[in-house]
């Protein structure tokens, strides 16, 4: 089954990996994806947290081969090289320089979980090892300096990654959650003003309590709908995720009935 890549700048991509303990038809199913995931992409080399299973799960091809790595780990390492490097986690257009052993020796477990071993070197090496630092939520940006990390961040932004389609700082959608949290502070605050006021002037805190839930229920309406148009821009945004909109929605809206019930049968004259 084919799966979703996570992408830049998804942060479910710095997940930690855990070890495959079992060596069952999950994990078979997980490498049937990831297979079926890369030749619809195209890729030469995917890791599972890649499509955001967080399992110490790799694949790749080298030639006419196809390796799965599974707990893949590195053990001996010689020399370092420099060269450009992309990723499908990070934009086509995107790459940097980066430094990698330049020969290396991996063991890993095959699907049925037997140990074995790779002495690689050059291009192969380099792939393998950018797929490890996946395993441990590591990304390209994080074997850069902090003069290169910045001029990296800078590009994705130029580009649009950071200030168009990714996720901002603030969700627009989260000045109406904000504001309706406002007024059932403030309608919760009248509920002690029975005992020290007028009959008349209870009528007149009942009244504007009245218009403040009115004026929640229509934020909530607005929080939503802007909600369900901000998930759809911003779809790698885990926070924009509809699940999570209506979930707040929904907390939201049990607040709300509490608050109701405090107004009706406590602030009522």
């Amino acid at each position: 089954m084919i799966k979703e890549l996570i992408t830049y700048p998804d942060e479910r991509i710095k997940y930690i990996s855990a070890d495959v303990r079992k060596f069952d038809d999950e994990l078979f199913e997980l490498l049937e994806n990831m297979h079926d995931t890369m030749e619809h992409h195209g890729l030469n080399a995917l890791s599972a947290i890649q499509i955001a299973i967080p399992f110490s799960a790799i694949i790749i091809k080298e030639a006419q081969e196809t390796f799965e790595l599974i707990n893949a780990r590195i053990i001996v390492n010689e020399g370092v090289a420099e060269a450009e490097e992309k990723s499908a986690y990070f934009p086509s257009g995107f790459s940097a320089t980066i430094k990698r052993y330049g020969k290396i020796k991996v063991v890993y477990e095959n699907r049925h979980g037997e140990l074995c071993h790779l002495d690689i070197e050059g291009e192969f090496s380099r792939r393998v090892q950018q797929q490890i630092d996946f395993l441990f939520g590591g990304t390209l940006l994080d074997k850069l300096n902090k003069e290169g990390r910045t001029e990296a961040e800078k590009q994705l932004s130029d580009e649009g990654f950071v200030a168009g389609e990714a996720c901002p700082v603030v969700f627009v959608r989260d000045y109406f959650k904000r504001g309706a949290k406002y007024l059932l502070v403030f309608v919760t605050l009248t509920f002690i003003l029975p005992l020290f006021v007028s009959s008349q002037l209870r009528e007149l805190v009942y009244t504007l309590d009245k218009y403040a839930i009115i004026g929640v229920v229509l934020l909530m309406i607005i929080y939503f709908i802007y909600g369900q148009y901000e998930g759809k821009k911003y779809k790698q945004c885990t926070s924009c995720q509809i699940g999570n909109i209506i979930g707040t929605v929904a907390i939201l809206a049990f607040q709300l009935l509490i608050t109701s019930l405090g107004v009706f049968y406590w602030v009522a004259p």
